[in-house]
């Protein structure tokens, strides 16, 4: 996952704003984007997947045959009715990558891509989370200490990504669909621990 990070609140426009807006029920407010379909993309190799894959997550170790790869947006913006900010969560164009070794239709396709779209359900997971967040210090609501807090709170929540990349579930790898997977990609053996391929 890239994350994009961004503070979007222009502060003086909002002042003037806000002294004619009530104050709302809830100063800060939480959103995100329903995370849309991700497009699937089946024309690059193990080794081109895990290439991009490492690049998008900060990560260098273990062969990947799938993941999903989506941009994160964070933004603090003025609530349109009321004195008060939302915290919005975007998606921006989720690719679920297949290496390309796997033929679409085989079984090893069927669980790279039921792999992946388990790592989409957390996502939706996580905004439906994220939605219901509440700001602990609402009377000293700051647009920079908001930020912060929410970048905290999103890394808590994804969290739930890695926690699903287990090596038990890794390690499924090495005997489904018979084997299937070890012989279409020539995966490193499989140590207790696991490597990281999603």
């Amino acid at each position: 996952m890239r994350a994009i990070l961004a503070l979007l609140l222009g502060l003086s426009g909002v002042n003037a704003l806000c002294a004619e807006l009530p104050p709302c029920a809830k100063p800060v407010r939480y959103a995100a984007e329903w995370f849309p379909a991700p497009e699937i993309d089946h024309t690059r190799s193990s080794a081109q997947v895990t290439s991009i894959g490492a690049s998008a997550k900060g990560q260098g170790k273990g062969l990947q045959i799938g993941h999903v790869v989506v941009e994160t947006k964070l933004g603090v913006h003025p609530q349109d009715s009321c004195t008060g900010v939302v915290v919005r969560l975007g998606f921006i164009k989720p690719v679920l990558r297949v290496a390309s070794e796997i033929p679409e239709g085989s079984c090893a396709y069927a669980r790279v891509l039921n792999h992946e779209n388990t790592h989409v359900r957390i996502y939706r997971d996580i905004a439906e989370r994220f939605r219901r967040l509440e700001y602990p210090w609402p009377d000293r609501a700051k647009p920079a200490a908001i930020l912060a807090h929410a970048q905290q709170e999103l890394a808590r929540l994804m969290r739930a990504q890695q926690e699903f990349d287990s090596a038990d579930e890794y390690a499924k790898n090495q005997t489904v669909c018979g084997g299937e997977i070890l012989r279409l990609v020539k995966l490193p053996s499989q140590p207790a621990t696991g490597s990281k391929r999603s």
